[in-house]
């Protein structure tokens, strides 16, 4: 018998991200295994009957849902009075609201170290919605990364504020408004305009999560999603964002997780936590708005 036929390189080079990519699907939905509140996949509050399917059309120029009205002017002691700690727990809510709430001036200024700080928090939340959000949650911590390595910097002094940033790197010709080279740096205003996304997705979730009786988390999660993120990602990534969605914590557990001891409570404090990300949201997409920077490459 003659020795076997060896594949192949093109045909391993074309089979191993298939393979790699099915791995993944197949580790995150063996967390929802264990959780028995619902095995079908729910994508924008509707079961996603094509998961597994050939992607759907991708539709062209896809835009977003129009902006909310802008916030109101915050109450400071909503940030100034204290909160109690939650004993044992990495994630503390009102570290979050602290820091967004810091990131913004009188004069309507984004402090952008204050506005990383509010980040971090986000992240310690976004590990405690479970293992299947690891890639979003290096994801983000890369973005930070390069916003501190701008601040400390040989022009740091140019990216204090997202006001100053825009200023400095649009004046010296560092914003790419038509591709990014694979060789080129991202712009700080590209890469905080990617947490400024994010940052939205959040910001709805907590606000159905603050404003449903018993309603489903995950469902929540992937509806925000939906409504934010999913039209600038490529059909492979909301794949496996809505299969990290299905593993999430139930709407109770996250209450929990705000150490929250009631649910009025728990709902109070993320209602609040949104009115403090919604300010600062809003007057950043002011400033990319009158710059024309929503839809930097």
């Amino acid at each position: 018998m003659g020795a076997p036929a060896r594949a192949s390189p093109r045909l391993c080079r074309l089979l191993l991200p298939g393979g790699a990519f099915l791995v993944l699907l197949l580790y995150l939905s063996s967390l929802r295994l264990q959780l028995h509140r619902r095995s079908a996949c729910i994508w924008g509050g509707q079961p996603c009957h094509w998961l597994g399917d050939l992607p759907p059309n991708e539709e062209e120029g896809e835009q977003l849902p129009p902006l909310p009205a802008p916030a109101q002017t915050l109450d400071p002691l909503l940030w100034q009075t204290p909160h109690p700690p939650c004993r044992g727990q990495h994630f503390q809510i009102w570290h979050l609201q602290s820091a967004f709430a810091a990131s913004l001036t009188p004069s309507r200024e984004v402090l952008i170290g204050e506005y990383l700080k509010g980040w971090k928090e986000l992240t310690k939340f976004m590990d405690s919605l479970g293992t299947a959000f690891g890639l979003i949650t290096r994801e983000t911590w890369s973005k930070i990364t390069i916003m501190q390595d701008y601040q400390s910097g040989q022009h740091g002094a140019h990216y204090r504020t997202l006001q100053s940033m825009v200023t400095f790197e649009l004046a010296n010709g560092l914003v790419n408004f038509h591709s990014l080279p694979a060789t080129h740096p991202p712009s700080g205003c590209r890469t905080l305009l990617r947490l400024h996304r994010a940052l939205r997705w959040l910001q709805l979730f907590l606000d159905k999560l603050g404003s449903s009786e018993g309603g489903d988390a995950s469902q929540m999660c992937a509806s925000a999603y939906q409504e934010t993120l999913a039209p600038y990602h490529s059909w492979w990534v909301r794949q496996a964002a809505a299969l990290a969605f299905l593993a999430m914590p139930s709407q109770r557990e996250l209450y929990g997780i705000i150490c929250a001891e009631k649910e009025q409570h728990a709902r109070t404090t993320l209602l609040a936590t949104v009115r403090i990300i919604a300010h600062v949201y809003n007057i950043t997409q002011e400033v990319f708005s009158a710059h024309e920077m929503l839809e930097l490459p």
